[in-house]
């Protein structure tokens, strides 16, 4: 199922994305603002992944493709717990694209929450970011997203440890636009 909301559209995961995907998980600097971590993987490992990938009811990916034409990264729900009605959240988001639309993550994050809270009947969205990134911090809270915690010291990368940080959003502090267009969007 594709997913639209303003200058988006998440789709599935193709084998044209093969490089896309690539470079996010090569990426330092992708890699320095994740809470996870990457092992180096090539063009064929990462087709291979592809080949092997299917979305599932424990986990959904999209592509991040905007009205350009321009796919700019991948956009998750996983671990999502069916009894308990919630969900994890993750992006990560080519840093090298040139050809990105004001508010094009926001309009990401957006469409996901619709779906999860509209289509899937989840009642809670989970997020987490390292402290230190202060444009997802300020990203994740613009979208009504609720601190909830720190983990001190939880992740080590480039020889220091750093604190995670813990969000969350409910179903009912989520803001329908009902025009179809949201606050932060330019006239399109």
């Amino acid at each position: 199922m594709e997913l639209f909301f303003g200058c988006v559209k998440l789709r599935a995961i193709d084998l044209a994305d093969d490089k896309l995907l690539m470079e996010l998980m090569n990426s330092p600097v992708v890699e320095d603002k994740t809470v996870g971590w990457n092992f180096p993987v090539s063009l064929s490992q990462q087709q291979k992944w592809i080949n092997s990938y299917s979305n599932n009811m424990n986990c959904m990916r999209w592509i991040i493709e905007l009205s350009n034409g321009v796919s700019i990264g991948l956009i998750t729900l996983n671990q999502i717990d069916w009894k308990n009605r919630l969900a994890f959240l993750h992006y990560k988001v080519n840093p090298l694209e040139h050809n990105r639309i004001k508010g094009d993550i926001k309009d990401a994050i957006y469409a996901v929450l619709y779906y999860s809270f509209f289509n899937l009947g989840l009642n809670r969205i989970e997020g987490s970011i390292l402290k230190d990134n202060i444009f997802s911090i300020r990203l994740i809270k613009s979208m009504g997203f609720v601190e909830e915690g720190v983990y001190r010291n939880k992740v080590f990368k480039n020889g220091r440890w750093l604190d995670e940080v813990f969000y969350s959003i409910l179903s009912n502090e989520f803001v329908v636009f009902n025009d179809g267009c949201a606050p932060w969007q330019e006239k399109r």
